[in-house]
């Protein structure tokens, strides 16, 4: 791979978001086989992939080699992964350990509810156009406060809350959408469709 250009890098650590994006293009196909070769999946892959060119938009400026960037991005990746890994392997041991401590049994039919919910979830949100997906998934899978997506989109707080509610709002139909063609269990509460507006800032 080329030299990483070194005026280019110096502008991106500036904060010029074009430069930055230009920098990072040639390495996309870096980060996105690194996820697939841990996930093995294409759709979550290119969901880290996502993921991780927030990260280092968020971070560029700590890099001082040029030289490290492909390395940089590569244990980014890497450790972003493994960070997701973890907490979700938390969470599930936390599930288990409380159905265990109180004794309680779950019935299969409110385990199948809650897999067609999320299944529908995931429909719902590939329906939605990129910006609010983009939009969302910044605050509700990285946990991105208001400011900060403010920043990284460069528009303001109120900006970022209405673009919030309409994302949700546009979730919310597709939810209800599929509930009604499927005869599920989509329109149940407990995503970001079912949140408010004036979310934290």
């Amino acid at each position: 791979m080329a030299d990483v250009d070194r005026g280019l890098f110096k502008r991106a650590r500036d904060g010029d978001r074009d430069a930055f994006w230009s920098l990072i293009l040639p390495y996309r196909g870096l980060i996105y086989s690194v996820a697939l070769g841990m996930l093995r999946n294409a759709e979550q892959a290119g969901d880290e992939l996502h993921d991780v060119l927030l990260i280092a938009f968020r971070s560029v400026s700590n890099l001082r080699d040029p030289a490290k960037l492909p390395s940089w991005l590569y244990s980014i990746t890497r450790n972003h992964i493994y960070d997701r890994t973890r907490r979700e392997k938390r969470l599930r041991l936390a599930a288990q350990d409380a159905a265990r401590r109180t004794g309680q049994v779950v019935a299969i039919t409110e385990i199948t509810e809650k897999e067609e919910w999320l299944t529908h979830m995931e429909r719902a949100t590939e329906r939605l156009p990129e910006p609010f997906r983009v939009i969302l998934g910044m605050k509700y899978m990285n946990d991105y406060s208001c400011r900060e997506i403010a920043d990284i989109l460069d528009i303001t707080v109120p900006a970022v809350k209405s673009r919030l509610f309409e994302a949700r709002k546009v979730l919310r139909k597709n939810m209800e959408a599929l509930a009604s063609r499927d005869g599920g269990a989509a329109s149940r509460s407990g995503g970001p469709a079912s949140k408010e507006r004036g979310a934290e800032p």
